[in-house]
C-alpha cells in the first residue's frame, strides 16, 4: 500500500468587523432564559439601613431615659424614702414604745425570712435587706447611700432631693458625697467672713512690717485669749494655705452649730409630738373607760349622741376635778 500525503491548504480566518457598543446590554426576554439580576455592590444600601437602625435605637434610649427610667428611678427613690423613714422612726422617734415596735417588727421579719447578719451589721443594712432581698450588691449600694444621707443628717422628706442632687445611688456608693475639701469649705464661707468685721487693729511698724502688697489680702492671726476678753497676738501668717485652713475650720464650726440647733429643734418637736400622742392615748383611754362605765355601745352612736357623750365626759371630768380641789382646800 502506498501512503499518500494530502496537503490541506491553510485557511485564513475571515474577520467580520463588529460595531463597538458603548453600553453593551443583553435582552433576556428575547432569549427566553429565566434569570435573576444580582447587584454586585450593595454597601451603600446596607450602610443607610444600619445608620437608620442606630438612630432608631438612639431614639428608643432617649425615650427610655426620659420616661421609663425616670419613672423607675422615682419609684425606687420612693421605696428608699420609706425604708429610710422606717429606720429614722426606729432610732429617733420620741416615743420609746414606737421605737421598740419598729425594732421588734424588723427582727420578726428577719426571723421569718431567715436572713443572717453579723453583730456589726448596721441596722440600716438590715432594713434595706428586709425591703430589697438577698442581692448583696444592691443591698450594699442602697445601704451606703442611705447611711451617707444619715451621716449628713438628711431628713426623710429631703432624701429624694439628696439622691438626685448627688447623682443617684451609684454615684454616692462610689464616693460622690465625700466631705468637702478644705478649699471648697473655704470658698463657701469666704464671702461671709470678708463682709463682716470684728474690729480693726494696727501694729507698730517696728513690731510688724506690713508690705504694700498685703493690702486687701487675708492673713491669719495666731493669738492667745487673755482674761477680760482681750487677745494677745503672737504671730501674723500671710499664706493662702493657712487662710484656707482657717476659713475651712470656721465653716465646719458654723455647720456644727447649725446641726446642733436643728437637732435640738427636732428633739423638741419629737418630744412635743410624743406628749401630744401620750395625752391623746390617755384621753382615749379615759373616754373608753367612761363608755364602759356607762355601758355605751361604741358602734351605734349617732353624731348627736357622740356630741352628747363628749359633753357628759367633760362634765364628769369637771366634777371629778372639783372633788379633788375640795379635798385639798386648806382647812
Amino acid at each position: 500500500m502506498t501512503n499518500t500525503n494530502v496537503v490541506v491548504p491553510a485557511v485564513t480566518p475571515v474577520s467580520t468587523p463588529v460595531a463597538v457598543v458603548a453600553n453593551p446590554s443583553i435582552n433576556l426576554a428575547e432569549l427566553s432564559v429565566p434569570a435573576s439580576v444580582v447587584v454586585s455592590n450593595t454597601t451603600p444600601a446596607v450602610q443607610a439601613s444600619s445608620v437608620g437602625e442606630l438612630k432608631s435605637m438612639e431614639s428608643a434610649r432617649i425615650s427610655w431615659e426620659t420616661t421609663e427610667l425616670a419613672a423607675s428611678n422615682n419609684r425606687l427613690y420612693g421605696i428608699l424614702k420609706q425604708a429610710y423613714s422606717f429606720y429614722l422612726v426606729m432610732k429617733q422617734d420620741g416615743d420609746k414604745e414606737v421605737r421598740k415596735a419598729k425594732l421588734d417588727a424588723m427582727e420578726a421579719f428577719i426571723a421569718e425570712r431567715g436572713y443572717g447578719f453579723t453583730p456589726s451589721t448596721h441596722d440600716m443594712t438590715r432594713v434595706v435587706k428586709c425591703v430589697f432581698g438577698v442581692d448583696r450588691r444592691r443591698v450594699s449600694a442602697y445601704s451606703i447611700a442611705l447611711r451617707e444621707a444619715l451621716r449628713q443628717e438628711v431628713g426623710a422628706d429631703d432624701l429624694v432631693a439628696f439622691l438626685q442632687d448627688n447623682g443617684g445611688v451609684e454615684q454616692i456608693r462610689m464616693g460622690g458625697t465625700k466631705p468637702l475639701s478644705v478649699t471648697k469649705r473655704a470658698e463657701l464661707v469666704k464671702a461671709d467672713v470678708t463682709s463682716s468685721a470684728l474690729g480693726a487693729m494696727q501694729f507698730d511698724s517696728a513690731v510688724l512690717a506690713v508690705e504694700s502688697d498685703w493690702t486687701d489680702k487675708q492673713v491669719v492671726f495666731v493669738a492667745t485669749c487673755l482674761p477680760g476678753g482681750k487677745f494677745a497676738v503672737n504671730a501674723v501668717v500671710r499664706h493662702d494655705g493657712a487662710v484656707n485652713t482657717a476659713l475651712a475650720a470656721h465653716y465646719s464650726l458654723a455647720r456644727a452649730k447649725v446641726r446642733q440647733a436643728e437637732s435640738a429643734l427636732n428633739k423638741a418637736q419629737a418630744e412635743a409630738e410624743a406628749e401630744i400622742k401620750r395625752k391623746a392615748r390617755a384621753d382615749a383611754k379615759e373616754a373608753n373607760d367612761f363608755m364602759k362605765q356607762h355601758k355605751v355601745p361604741k358602734k351605734t352612736l349617732t353624731k348627736e349622741e357622740r356630741q352628747a357623750l363628749a359633753l357628759r365626759l367633760k362634765q364628769d371630768i369637771a366634777e371629778r376635778q372639783a372633788t379633788i380641789d375640795r379635798l385639798f382646800e386648806p382647812a
